[in-house]
Parts: C-alpha cells; structure tokens; sequence
C-alpha cells in the first residue's frame, strides 16, 4: 500500500508519499513548495494572493502523489491556517483541487506528530521549529508525557523582529525564552530528558551550514548532533552578515536567508531554557508521524 500526505505549512508546502514494510514507514518521495503561507496572515486572515499561491502548490503536490500511486492523499494544515479567520475559505479551495479533505491540526496535535515522526523510542524530547509555532513534546517510547505548541516560528519571529545586527538576535533570544518560560512551564517541570531531536527547516539548515554541503536532500544531516555553543555560534556568527553574505553561506538556501537567524534563536533559547546540552537532527517529522497513524489504522 503506498499513502501520501500534503502538510501545508506557514513556510512551506510538502508531499510526502511513502509505503510501509516489515513496520517501517519507507519513503518513495519528499518535495517541498516554498509559499512562506504565514507571511501572508494579514490582520488575521491569509490574503488571495497567499491562498493561490498555496493552493497551486497544494494541486501540483497531490498531483505528483497520485502520479506515483498513491491509493489515498491526505491534507492537513498547522499554525497559519489555524491562526486565519478565513481558514474556511483557504481549506475549502485546497481541498477542491487537492481531491481530498483538508484537516487543520491543532498545535498539540502537531507536537504529537512531530514525536512519532521523529523519536527513535526511549526517553526523548522533540523540538520541531515551523514558521509559525514551535512544538515541544516529551515522550517515553510510545507515551508522550506532555505535548506543547507555543507561538514563535521562523516567520512570526522575523515578522516581529528582522534580525539584521547582533543585538537583534540576542533580542529574539530573550523574546522566545520569555515565552517558553510563560507558556512551557508544566514541560519545563518535568523530569529532564537526556536525548533530544530537533525537527524542521531550521535544524536541516544548520546541519548543512555546518557540514558545508548543499540542502538538496535533507536526509544528509540525519542523526547529525549539534551541541548548544555550536547553535549559538551560528546565530551569532548569521546575525553580523549582511543579507548578502548570509546568501553565499554554505548550506544555507538563498530564500532562507533573512528568516534562518531567528529560527536558530528559537532554537539557542530552547535549549538554555530546557538545559539540553546538544541534541540530534532529523529530517522526519510532522508528515512522517502523520503517515504512521494512517498506516497504523490500516494494518
């Protein structure tokens, strides 16, 4: 059996199509749509020109799924479309050209996926860094001992803040600690975890920038491990270039460029305010965890 699922994100649009065997998820394809969905929340509610552009990107994705075979094509949204009052009107247009019903996630619910996608079992936390929010879960093999969606992604952050000098970064690091520290305290009482996976664009960067190779296939920097100075460089060392050189880092993805410095901010302050030392990236997330319930109900 082969199943797809489209994410439809607050940075970008993705397909995942993939099969199951001997009980693991094995992936035929992985594309992404940069649409930066989130940008285009104004006043509260997605603007035409950000729900056509995703909508077409949501049309050529289930098309490619189905082109590949896939039996069924699954929809689901996070934070942009959960934050939009015209959520309705977004869904209803993707699901008509998707040929299939859209479901619009809740942020702990996107936690959830994240740490099904993600963790190896043990005991482990997940970070997953969207445009949007940022999901936190902390799990024991199956259990999740606590799910957390706070908002602070990528794009909101650099929305409220373009991080342009060193002051500005360090700015986003105190803003984004305030926030898990308001908003995260039942998960910053629990026990710690010793093992942590990071998740998401942000973590893939860094992997790149790091390793200098090309973010063709996010799957290169899969089990990598960043230790917290090396986060902390990065932000750091990003924030004093201008625009213009942070586009000729390598690793970096040129559209990436002015968001990248706060999504690692994201990153430094989640792991002073959680004490974690260094943690593992991963290429699988949301989609993927999303995928294994749907075979999970199948089999």
């Amino acid at each position: 059996m082969r199943l797809a699922c489209i994410g439809i994100g607050s940075n970008a649009i993705r397909l995942l199509t993939a099969e199951w065997r001997a009980g693991s998820l094995c992936v035929v394809r992985r594309e992404r749509r940069g649409t930066r969905l989130f940008a285009g929340l104004v006043d509260g509610a997605l603007t035409k020109e950000s729900i056509g552009a995703s909508v077409e990107a949501v049309a050529q994705l289930a098309a490619m799924a189905r082109a590949d075979g896939a039996g069924e094509v699954f929809v689901f949204a996070t934070s942009a479309v959960r934050d939009a009052r015209n959520a309705a009107e977004f869904t209803g247009l993707a699901q008509a050209t998707a040929g299939a019903p859209v479901e619009i996630v809740s942020g702990e619910e996107e936690a959830v996926l994240s740490f099904l996608g993600a963790s190896e079992g043990g005991s482990c936390g997940v970070i997953d860094i969207g445009g949007g929010s940022t999901e936190f879960t902390l799990g024991d093999g199956d259990a999740i001992l606590g799910a957390q969606s706070l908002q602070m992604g990528a794009v909101r952050m650099n929305g409220q803040l373009s991080v342009l000098s060193l002051t500005d970064y360090e700015e986003t690091v105190a803003r984004c600690r305030r926030i898990i520290e308001r908003d995260a305290r039942a998960l910053l009482a629990m026990p710690a975890r010793a093992q942590w996976v990071g998740v998401g664009g942000t973590m893939t960067t860094l992997g790149a920038m790091e390793r200098r190779v090309p973010l063709f296939d996010p799957e290169t920097c899969e089990g990598m491990v960043m230790r917290a100075d090396q986060v902390a460089g990065w932000g750091r060392r990003l924030a004093a270039m201008t625009m213009e050189e942070r586009r000729h880092v390598e690793g970096l993805m040129p559209h990436r460029a002015d968001i990248i410095p706060s999504g690692i901010a994201i990153l430094e302050a989640a792991m002073r305010s959680f004490g974690i030392a260094q943690l593992r990236l991963s290429a699988h997330g949301n989609m993927d965890g999303y995928l294994k319930k749907k075979f999970a109900q199948s089999y």
